[in-house]
Protein backbone atom coordinates (compact mmCIF):
# COMPACT_ATOMS: atom_id res chain seq x y z
CA UNK A 1 0.00 0.00 0.00
CA UNK A 2 0.96 3.46 -0.83
CA UNK A 3 1.57 6.30 1.74
CA UNK A 4 -1.02 8.92 0.71
CA UNK A 5 1.92 12.03 0.46
CA UNK A 6 -0.98 14.45 -0.10
CA UNK A 7 -0.21 17.50 2.34
CA UNK A 8 -1.99 18.95 5.39
CA UNK A 9 -2.78 22.76 4.06
CA UNK A 10 -0.82 25.38 6.43
CA UNK A 11 -4.34 26.30 7.04
CA UNK A 12 -5.41 23.34 8.32
CA UNK A 13 -6.21 23.06 11.55
CA UNK A 14 -4.53 19.79 11.52
CA UNK A 15 -1.79 20.97 11.15
CA UNK A 16 -2.19 23.24 13.78
CA UNK A 17 -2.12 20.31 16.14
CA UNK A 18 1.05 19.54 15.97
CA UNK A 19 2.91 22.94 15.40
CA UNK A 20 3.81 21.78 11.88
CA UNK A 21 2.59 22.46 8.64
CA UNK A 22 3.43 20.86 5.17
CA UNK A 23 3.17 16.96 7.05
CA UNK A 24 1.81 13.87 4.87
CA UNK A 25 -1.94 12.84 5.97
CA UNK A 26 -0.05 9.74 7.05
CA UNK A 27 2.18 12.03 9.49
CA UNK A 28 -0.25 13.38 10.84
CA UNK A 29 -1.86 10.09 11.52
CA UNK A 30 0.61 8.61 12.95
CA UNK A 31 1.76 11.84 15.08
CA UNK A 32 -1.85 12.25 16.19
CA UNK A 33 -2.68 8.36 16.79
CA UNK A 34 0.32 8.37 18.89
CA UNK A 35 -0.22 10.82 21.35
CA UNK A 36 -4.08 9.67 22.18
CA UNK A 37 -2.22 6.18 22.76
CA UNK A 38 0.42 7.70 24.99
CA UNK A 39 -2.14 10.52 26.83
CA UNK A 40 -4.95 7.25 27.19
CA UNK A 41 -7.28 8.81 24.95
CA UNK A 42 -6.94 5.26 23.27
CA UNK A 43 -6.62 3.15 26.48
CA UNK A 44 -4.46 -0.23 26.91
CA UNK A 45 -6.46 -3.45 25.17
CA UNK A 46 -8.84 -1.24 23.38
CA UNK A 47 -9.96 -2.26 19.73
CA UNK A 48 -8.78 0.66 17.48
CA UNK A 49 -12.14 2.12 15.52
CA UNK A 50 -10.89 3.16 11.78
CA UNK A 51 -14.49 4.11 10.69
CA UNK A 52 -14.30 6.42 13.70
CA UNK A 53 -10.88 7.43 13.78
CA UNK A 54 -11.24 8.39 9.74
CA UNK A 55 -14.10 10.65 10.55
CA UNK A 56 -12.65 12.34 13.65
CA UNK A 57 -9.01 12.93 11.78
CA UNK A 58 -10.62 13.62 8.57
CA UNK A 59 -8.55 11.35 6.97
CA UNK A 60 -8.91 8.74 4.80
CA UNK A 61 -8.31 4.82 5.10
CA UNK A 62 -4.82 5.13 3.14
CA UNK A 63 -2.84 7.29 5.54
CA UNK A 64 -4.71 5.97 8.34
CA UNK A 65 -3.28 2.47 8.18
CA UNK A 66 0.06 3.51 7.27
CA UNK A 67 0.08 4.93 10.67
CA UNK A 68 -1.38 1.83 12.16
CA UNK A 69 1.63 0.09 10.37
CA UNK A 70 4.30 2.29 11.96
CA UNK A 71 2.53 2.11 15.27
CA UNK A 72 2.53 -1.66 15.30
CA UNK A 73 6.46 -1.27 15.13
CA UNK A 74 6.49 0.99 17.28
CA UNK A 75 4.76 -1.63 19.63
CA UNK A 76 1.89 1.08 20.63
CA UNK A 77 -0.40 -1.13 18.53
CA UNK A 78 -0.62 -5.17 18.26
CA UNK A 79 -2.69 -6.52 14.72
CA UNK A 80 -4.46 -9.54 14.98
CA UNK A 81 -5.13 -11.72 12.05
CA UNK A 82 -9.34 -11.57 11.47
CA UNK A 83 -9.82 -10.29 15.09
CA UNK A 84 -8.56 -6.36 14.61
CA UNK A 85 -6.05 -3.93 15.51
CA UNK A 86 -5.75 -3.56 19.36
CA UNK A 87 -4.10 -0.47 21.73
CA UNK A 88 -1.35 -2.67 23.57
CA UNK A 89 -1.43 -3.37 27.14
CA UNK A 90 0.57 -2.30 29.46
CA UNK A 91 3.02 -4.75 32.00
CA UNK A 92 5.89 -5.33 34.08
CA UNK A 93 7.66 -7.11 32.05
CA UNK A 94 7.69 -4.34 29.01
CA UNK A 95 8.30 -1.61 31.56
CA UNK A 96 12.06 -3.32 32.66
CA UNK A 97 13.19 -4.16 28.96
CA UNK A 98 12.21 -0.41 28.05
CA UNK A 99 14.57 0.47 31.18
CA UNK A 100 17.06 -1.67 29.96
CA UNK A 101 17.24 0.09 26.61
CA UNK A 102 16.51 3.79 27.81
CA UNK A 103 19.55 3.39 30.31
CA UNK A 104 21.77 2.83 27.63
CA UNK A 105 20.64 5.20 25.22
CA UNK A 106 19.78 8.13 27.48
CA UNK A 107 23.18 7.74 29.18
CA UNK A 108 24.76 8.21 25.57
CA UNK A 109 22.81 10.91 24.88
CA UNK A 110 23.61 12.87 27.75
CA UNK A 111 27.06 12.16 27.07
CA UNK A 112 27.18 13.26 23.50
CA UNK A 113 25.52 16.38 24.33
CA UNK A 114 27.96 17.48 26.83
CA UNK A 115 30.57 16.94 24.18
CA UNK A 116 29.09 18.74 21.20
CA UNK A 117 26.61 21.37 23.00
CA UNK A 118 27.71 25.02 21.53
CA UNK A 119 26.96 28.12 23.06
CA UNK A 120 23.21 28.30 21.37
CA UNK A 121 22.80 24.59 22.62
CA UNK A 122 23.71 25.88 26.22
CA UNK A 123 21.07 28.80 25.94
CA UNK A 124 18.42 26.05 25.60
CA UNK A 125 19.69 23.96 27.91
CA UNK A 126 19.99 26.91 30.72
CA UNK A 127 16.43 27.92 29.91
CA UNK A 128 15.22 24.66 30.84
CA UNK A 129 17.38 24.97 33.90
CA UNK A 130 15.60 27.98 34.77
CA UNK A 131 12.18 26.80 34.02
CA UNK A 132 12.72 23.65 36.72
CA UNK A 133 14.16 25.94 39.30
CA UNK A 134 10.81 28.26 39.05
CA UNK A 135 8.22 24.99 38.92
CA UNK A 136 6.00 25.36 41.24
CA UNK A 137 4.74 21.99 43.01
CA UNK A 138 2.09 21.66 40.28
CA UNK A 139 0.38 18.28 39.49
CA UNK A 140 2.19 15.52 38.10
CA UNK A 141 0.90 16.08 34.38
CA UNK A 142 2.47 19.22 34.27
CA UNK A 143 5.97 17.53 35.75
CA UNK A 144 5.69 15.11 32.65
CA UNK A 145 5.10 17.64 30.79
CA UNK A 146 8.57 19.85 31.99
CA UNK A 147 10.25 16.29 31.60
CA UNK A 148 9.56 15.71 28.05
CA UNK A 149 10.80 19.02 26.77
CA UNK A 150 13.98 18.35 29.08
CA UNK A 151 14.28 15.27 26.89
CA UNK A 152 13.87 16.77 23.84
CA UNK A 153 16.36 18.74 24.24
CA UNK A 154 18.75 16.99 25.15
CA UNK A 155 18.55 14.88 22.22
CA UNK A 156 18.60 17.65 19.99
CA UNK A 157 21.95 18.84 21.50
CA UNK A 158 23.04 15.30 21.21
CA UNK A 159 23.24 15.59 17.39
CA UNK A 160 22.34 11.99 15.90
CA UNK A 161 19.45 12.00 14.19
CA UNK A 162 19.46 7.75 14.41
CA UNK A 163 19.85 8.01 18.29
CA UNK A 164 16.95 10.67 18.14
CA UNK A 165 14.42 8.83 16.70
CA UNK A 166 15.02 5.32 18.35
CA UNK A 167 14.70 7.55 22.30
CA UNK A 168 11.65 9.00 21.11
CA UNK A 169 10.04 6.09 20.09
CA UNK A 170 11.74 4.27 23.65
CA UNK A 171 10.21 8.01 25.39
CA UNK A 172 7.06 7.52 23.74
CA UNK A 173 6.38 4.10 25.33
CA UNK A 174 7.86 5.72 28.95
CA UNK A 175 4.80 8.47 29.05
CA UNK A 176 2.58 5.90 27.97
CA UNK A 177 3.20 4.25 31.40
CA UNK A 178 3.75 6.97 33.66
CA UNK A 179 0.19 7.93 32.09
CA UNK A 180 -1.23 4.60 33.42
CA UNK A 181 -0.23 4.91 36.55
CA UNK A 182 -0.33 8.96 37.16
CA UNK A 183 -3.42 8.94 39.29
CA UNK A 184 -2.11 6.23 41.49
CA UNK A 185 1.33 8.35 41.88
CA UNK A 186 2.56 10.62 44.80
CA UNK A 187 3.89 13.77 43.12
CA UNK A 188 6.76 13.06 41.18
CA UNK A 189 8.17 16.76 41.10
CA UNK A 190 11.39 15.67 42.59
CA UNK A 191 12.29 12.94 40.48
CA UNK A 192 11.86 15.41 37.14
CA UNK A 193 14.41 17.65 39.41
CA UNK A 194 16.72 15.28 39.82
CA UNK A 195 16.91 16.81 35.98
CA UNK A 196 18.57 19.95 37.37
CA UNK A 197 22.27 18.53 38.07
CA UNK A 198 21.98 16.47 34.57
CA UNK A 199 21.53 19.81 32.59
CA UNK A 200 24.27 21.52 34.71
CA UNK A 201 26.77 18.79 34.10
CA UNK A 202 25.68 18.47 30.43
CA UNK A 203 26.20 23.12 30.36
CA UNK A 204 29.69 22.39 32.11
CA UNK A 205 30.85 19.96 29.47
CA UNK A 206 31.50 17.56 31.97
CA UNK A 207 30.51 13.46 29.94
CA UNK A 208 31.47 11.79 32.09
CA UNK A 209 28.94 12.93 34.94
CA UNK A 210 25.90 13.87 32.53
CA UNK A 211 25.85 9.89 31.26
CA UNK A 212 25.64 8.78 35.00
CA UNK A 213 23.48 10.84 36.33
CA UNK A 214 20.91 10.14 33.02
CA UNK A 215 21.57 6.45 33.99
CA UNK A 216 20.26 6.63 37.38
CA UNK A 217 17.52 8.80 36.19
CA UNK A 218 16.41 6.47 33.91
CA UNK A 219 16.62 3.55 37.04
CA UNK A 220 14.82 5.87 39.50
CA UNK A 221 11.99 6.35 37.02
CA UNK A 222 11.51 2.42 36.89
CA UNK A 223 11.40 1.83 40.16
CA UNK A 224 8.88 4.23 40.88
CA UNK A 225 6.66 3.12 38.26
CA UNK A 226 7.06 -0.63 39.50
CA UNK A 227 5.84 0.17 42.21
CA UNK A 228 2.59 1.75 41.36
CA UNK A 229 2.06 -1.48 38.21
Amino acid sequence: MLEDRSRIPESDGKANILGETGLTRAEFAYRELRQRIIDMRLPPGEPLDEESLMASLELGRTPLREAVKRLETDRLLVVYPRRGTFVAEVNIRDLGEISDARRVLEAFAARRAAERATGEDRGKLRSCLEALKQAPDGTNQTSIDLDAQIHRTIYATMRNSYVEATLIQYFALSQRMWNFVLAGLAPISGNVQEHVALLEAIIDGDPDKAARLAEEHVSHFEQLVQRSL
